[in-house]
């Protein structure tokens, strides 16, 4: 895979006044990038200054921005983040940039109008059996579809409302937030806590561990009261735990799809759903490392720790270092055809796991092979999503109620 340096060949100030979206005042945000000063949790990587750091990752998003955030085709105003490289977005994609703008106010000066921009176009585009949920694909010509939801979307969307309602005082964001919460619970949480793969996903015991976001969970329960946040947590951490001792006590690794049968969870069978990895650690479960570290340094949660403690010793072990760290292993360790290659979705979540098991090492070679990278979309979104955890600048938004 071919590796590019980038650091320091844009200057911040470039990209600030070259931006898509219009500008908003500093004075309006609250927590303005970078905030790793402000959060207290978790290693940070020591190759780099502090300055150095937060540069590093304020440099990416600008990248990333330059490259996969699009005006909308349609609407003046709004946007979209580029899922193909031909304008064609999803869900996913529309929850990674509500995330990535609303972190990165105070670096961006347009990070408001695009995170608005943002947030209108997703709304354009509801999920035929629950309209306030998105539909998951939108072509590029954006013409009107009639298609269900994926929930992983859903949960980034209504967690980035959160955070921008924290970040930029506005009650609206607060609203829509908790609004798409109870919908979210109503079209996605099962009767056992389990979570569905989509709104149209009407099978008992069907699940994908990568949409597994406890950082998320927590903040619905603070943000709504619900108790049902708890109880969801509580069973993903349960599954997961099913997982690694079933299936994968010597690596930790968690299988893209998983199902229940006969009382038990376990991966689902190859073709499941996606393709003849659906039962091994692939292009949905490599997020898992991430998600779930997120939760161990961010709530400090000794369940999210000792899932991470499996997973991490045997990639020390066994993998040695970031950059060996391959595409895709079975549950077993092995590698399977075509996966042995490295590339940025799958080993910076390794960095962020290396953050809650105190690895400063992993953590900090991790960090330094991120910055470098440029892949596509996917790759792209989230080794930014995880440079901002490993920088400590993705903080949480807390209960609404106590701040």
């Amino acid at each position: 895979m071919k590796r590019v340096n980038t650091a320091g060949k844009q200057t911040r100030l470039a990209f600030v006044f070259g931006g898509l979206c219009a500008l908003t005042a500093l004075a309006d945000v609250t927590r303005p990038f970078p905030q790793a000063a402000n959060v207290s949790h978790g290693l940070r990587p020591e190759v780099f200054t502090r300055p150095e750091v937060n540069a590093a990752v304020s440099n990416y998003y600008f990248y990333w921005k330059g490259k996969f955030l699009l005006p909308s085709a349609k609407v003046s105003g709004d946007y979209k983040v580029d899922f193909d490289g031909k304008g064609t977005t999803v869900s996913e994609a529309m929850g990674y940039g509500m995330l990535l703008t609303v972190y990165m106010a105070g670096a961006d000066i347009n990070a408001r109008a695009c995170f608005d921009g943002l947030n209108r176009f997703r709304k354009r585009y509801p999920s035929s059996i629950n309209p306030r949920l998105m539909c998951w694909k939108i072509p590029a010509n954006e013409k009107t579809v009639r298609d269900d939801c994926a929930t992983d979307g859903d949960f980034d969307m209504a967690f980035a409302l959160l955070l921008a309602h924290k970040q930029w005082g506005d009650e609206t964001y607060f609203t829509e937030a908790t609004n798409l919460i109870y919908n979210i619970r109503r079209s996605l949480v099962r009767a056992d806590f389990s979570l569905r793969l989509g709104d149209w996903n009407s099978a008992e015991g069907q699940t994908r561990p990568s949409d597994f976001m406890p950082t998320h969970f927590r903040a619905f329960h603070a943000a709504t009261g619900d108790g049902v946040w708890t109880n969801v947590e509580a069973k993903c951490y349960t599954i997961l735990e099913e997982l690694q001792t079933n299936f994968a006590a010597t690596t930790g690794l968690i299988p893209d799809f998983a199902v229940a049968t006969n009382g038990g969870w376990q991966p689902a069978k190859p073709k499941f759903l996606e393709g003849p990895h659906d039962g091994e650690y692939n292009y949905n479960a490599c997020r898992v490392p991430w998600r779930i570290g997120w939760a161990a340094v961010g709530n400090h949660d000794e369940r999210a720790q000792k899932l991470l403690e499996r997973f991490a010793a045997w990639a020390t072990k066994q993998v040695g270092s970031p950059e060996k760290f391959q595409a895709g292993y079975r549950l077993d360790g092995t590698s399977p055809r075509g996966s042995d290659f490295d590339t940025a979705c799958f080993v910076s979540p390794t960095g962020v796991a290396a953050m809650a098991c105190s690895n400063q090492v992993w953590l900090n070679q991790t960090f330094s092979y991120a910055i470098n990278r440029k892949e596509g979309y996917y790759e792209d979104s989230i080794n930014l999503l995880c440079l901002l955890v490993m920088s400590g600048n993705a903080w949480l938004p807390g209960n609404p109620k106590l701040n």
